[in-house]
């Protein structure tokens, strides 16, 4: 499914980071906790979630760095 090793790991990565920061908004949010650091951990998942799909277009099944 992954080309090599890297592709593996940024895709892993991207995962980890983008589930870290649905948790922290959702615990966050039921715990009535800062607007500001769920915005922030809203954008970290924005990034993770951009960066996985542009590394899954460009590297995705087949395809070598």
């Amino acid at each position: 499914m992954f080309a090599g090793r890297t592709a593996k790991i940024v895709t892993a990565t991207c995962a980890v980071v983008g589930l870290i920061a649905l948790a922290g908004i959702t615990i966050l949010t039921l715990a009535g906790g800062s607007e500001y650091v769920e915005f922030t951990l809203a954008m970290v998942f924005f990034v993770a979630f951009l960066v996985g799909s542009y590394w899954w277009i460009v590297f995705g099944p087949g395809r070598r760095l």
